[in-house]
Order: structure tokens, then C-alpha cells, then sequence
């Protein structure tokens, strides 16, 4: 059966490239140049035990890095909401040099890399990921962003490389008090400091939790009996906010991305690992 592993691929070097730069914090103005090699061949060499491991664990047919978009232009979502991820650090100087050695590194040892302007990885592999299950084939999302967590509704798997873990729905049930196919309008609701985007004031997890108990839809909350007349209020209040938030959180699924799967065999050929 064909088991198509998707890597998000930031999510990892970001990480990986963190571990090497953090005993050299704050990092000096005038860092030496070999210093600077060394942190890039310590996160290269890191970046192979990962994939080696990832592949021993999750023992995939085909393989395919997806990169956020290259573009300096601001994504779909930026255009939507102008503060999208605001407060997010900026990737450091250093590792934004590097990436593109890396890329070359990683096509060479024989692993497929994709990304598309415009569109952050989230898109791309929730479009790849859709695709495969509508014919029934296995998925598996390796990440720690909990973006990906609504996936698992489709019978997507994912996989936390960092904590060797497999969040599942009874995972997400027991952190946030939603099923998978409620985590969107969970947050909506909530709001995520770490995309920067502020949910509806006076709505916590406790009541969001509780009202989306209620229906299937906003529509159907509002309407509901038990729905609390303060609360219903603040949807209609924010029911332009909301449909943002909604759009923000949900992944796109319908990108036409002009892959086909014998590129992301993996190994691509017993040349490529000769």
C-alpha cells in the first residue's frame, strides 16, 4: 500500500537549526566564519539522523519535504488578516543563507522537496494529504504545528519527530476538550497567540468547549436553547471576526499542485543511495 509521508519542513529545520545556534545566544554581530560553518554543518549533519529517523519510523513508500513559500510577498492568509502571525520571529539570518545548501543536500541524498508561492505548507500538504485519502491511501504529517490536528478527521496520521509521539483524536480531546472536527471553530472562538489572531474577547476554552457542544455550525449554536443569551450575543457581535478567524485556521485543501507520486517515490533509485 502506498504510504505517503509528508515533512513540514521548516517545522523541523527551524528546530534542529535552534539546538545549534542556542550556545552561541545572543549571537554576536561579528560571529566568525567558521563559527558560522560550524553551526550550518552541525544542523545539516542533524537534519540527516532526522530524516533517517523519521523514515525508520514511519517506513514510507513515497517522501516529499514541503517548504513555506519563497516568496517576500505575503501569503492568502496575510492578505485576509494584515496581522497574521505579527508577532512571529523572523527566521534568523544565518539558517536563510543556509537553506538553499540544505535543499541542494537534501535533493542529493535523494528526497524530494516542493513548495509553491503564496501558500504556506499547511496548504500544500493538507492538498496532497486530501487527494491521497480520497483514494484511500496512507498519510502521515510530520510536524509539531497543531495546525495539522484537524487532519486527523480524514484519517490523516501524525507524527511529533521531537517527542517520538503520535497525536491521535483522543489526544486532542484530552488537550483541548474538542474533537478534531471541531478544533477550527475551537479557535476561532479562543483565538491562537501564535498565529497572532485574538478569537472573540470573553470567550474562553471553558465555554467554547461547552457551546460547541450545541451544534455543528454557529448558526445552529445561536439558535439552540441552551446557548446563553450573553454568548450569543458576542457571535453576532463578531460574526465577521469569526468567518476570518474560520478561513485563517482552516488548511486548504483544494490546490492543484501538478505532482504525481512517482516523483515522491522514495528512495527515488538505488543510484541515489549508492
Amino acid at each position: 500500500m502506498t504510504h505517503l509521508v509528508l515533512i513540514d519542513a521548516m517545522n523541523l529545520i527551524r528546530r534542529l537549526y535552534a539546538v545549534q545556534e542556542r550556545p552561541y545566544q545572543p549571537l554576536p554581530d561579528q560571529l566568525t566564519e567558521a563559527t558560522r560553518q560550524q553551526i550550518i554543518q552541525n544542523t545539516t549533519q542533524a537534519l540527516d539522523k532526522s530524516l533517517l529517523s523519521i523514515v525508520k519510523h514511519c517506513q514510507p513508500s513515497h517522501l516529499l519535504l514541503v517548504f513555506d513559500s519563497s516568496s517576500s510577498q505575503p501569503t492568502w492568509r496575510h492578505q485576509l488578516y494584515p496581522d497574521y502571525k505579527a508577532n512571529r520571529s523572523p527566521m534568523p539570518a544565518l539558517l536563510q543563507q543556509a537553506l538553499p545548501g540544505l535543499l541542494r543536500h537534501m535533493e542529493s541524498s535523494g528526497i524530494s522537496s516542493y513548495q509553491q508561492d503564496g501558500f504556506e505548507a499547511d496548504d500544500i500538504i493538507a492538498s496532497l494529504a486530501s487527494k491521497m485519502r480520497q483514494h484511500q491511501q496512507e498519510v502521515t504529517v510530520v510536524s509539531t504545528d497543531k495546525g495539522y490536528f484537524p487532519l486527523l478527521d480524514s484519517g490523516v496520521r501524525l507524527y511529533d519527530h521531537f517527542k517520538r509521539e503520535w497525536p491521535d483524536a483522543n489526544y486532542v480531546q484530552q488537550k483541548f476538550g474538542v474533537a478534531p472536527n471541531r478544533l477550527i471553530r475551537y479557535w476561532s472562538l479562543v483565538g491562537d497567540s501564535t498565529n497572532h489572531i485574538p478569537g472573540v474577547a470573553g470567550i474562553g476554552p471553558k465555554t467554547a468547549v461547552e457551546i460547541l457542544q450545541l451544534g455543528d455550525t454557529f448558526s445552529a449554536i445561536m439558535q439552540h436553547p441552551d446557548c446563553p443569551k450573553a454568548v450569543r450575543s458576542k457571535l453576532a457581535e463578531h460574526k465577521a471576526a469569526i468567518q476570518c478567524f474560520l478561513q485563517l485556521f482552516q488548511p486548504r485543501c483544494d490546490l492543484e499542485l501538478g505532482l504525481n507520486l512517482q516523483q515522491l517515490r522514495y528512495p527515488k533509485s538505488e543510484a541515489a543511495h549508492a
